[in-house]
């Protein structure tokens, strides 16, 4: 007798009530509203420096990747 019938069965796992789709748009969403909310602080703190506010950009830009794609993994664990 073959040993795979003797493996445990998969669990069950209860689908999420969000949608991949959804999901997938919310690490970009993040990323682009806090570029843009750190761009505009930088330029009200800092003025038309344009290396700061590339910087300061960039950095915010990452932060709102990071934070969204937490987001979404804390959205695909199933309850």
């Amino acid at each position: 007798m073959p040993e795979s019938r003797n493996r445990p069965g998969h669990h069950f796992q209860k689908k999420s009530d969000i949608s991949s789709k959804q999901r997938t748009k919310g690490r970009v969403i993040w990323a682009i509203l806090f570029a843009v909310f750190g761009l505009l602080i930088a330029l009200f703190s800092a003025g038309p420096d344009y290396v700061v506010l590339t910087i300061v950009a960039i950095a915010c830009a990452a932060l709102g990747y990071v934070i969204g794609k937490n987001m979404e993994q804390d959205a695909t664990h199933k309850a």
